[in-house]
């Protein structure tokens, strides 16, 4: 599982620059202008060919690039956490090296959590704000990458605060912490960007 995930991520840190290279595809003309809408009210018309432009297509793609990072930086820790564990599992590694290991991931997570629990929440309403700038006809998948991760996040406060009963804090932790659901929210963010771009 931990594979997974880390494929995941990989796939995350790979789609960022592919999707902006993508993105800068309309400038040229060389995609489709109906691929990609601009939600009503945000539409300019080229008077000498008659066609629709998009007047606010570099602030949503900027909207949508400051969320990507933002919810990487919120969540190297995690990354962290998830190879020093992989490693100390799979790796035959002397007593001392794994001691290491689980040290260095005590100390990046002392210090790194705080960024966790401050960059998601705001990864979120960037993404929200990236959400009400534009929309795609082509795929509902980013849509539903937003929910997941609005739920996750959600979780994440409600276990940051202990805002839920006693009796429902295992099961939110370890919702909020599955491999499957981290999974599944970076693949449908990323297949969801990609099948828009």
């Amino acid at each position: 599982m931990v594979r997974i995930i880390l494929t995941s991520l990989v796939l995350l840190f790979l789609q960022m620059p592919l999707s902006s290279l993508l993105a800068d595809d309309h400038k040229t003309g060389r995609r489709p202008y109906n691929q990609h809408e601009i939600r009503k009210g945000q539409h300019d018309y080229d008077d000498h060919k008659g066609r629709q432009v998009e007047k606010d297509a570099e602030g949503n793609e900027f909207t949508g690039q400051i969320a990507a990072w933002l919810l990487v930086s919120a969540n190297l820790t995690v990354v962290f956490s998830l190879i020093t564990k992989g490693v100390s599992r799979f790796l035959p590694l002397k007593p001392q090296t794994k001691t290491s290991i689980k040290a260095f991931n005590q100390f990046q997570k002392k210090y790194l959590m705080r960024f966790h629990y401050v960059l998601n929440p705001i990864a979120l309403c960037v993404a929200f704000l990236h959400f009400l700038l534009s929309s795609c006809r082509s795929s509902p998948l980013p849509e539903w990458g937003l929910v997941l991760v609005t739920m996750v996040v959600v979780l994440g406060l409600v276990l940051k605060f202990k805002a839920s009963p006693k009796w429902m804090r295992r099961g939110v932790y370890r919702f909020h912490t599955s491999s499957a659901a981290c999974s599944a929210v970076i693949l449908v963010l990323v297949v969801g960007h990609l099948m828009v771009d």
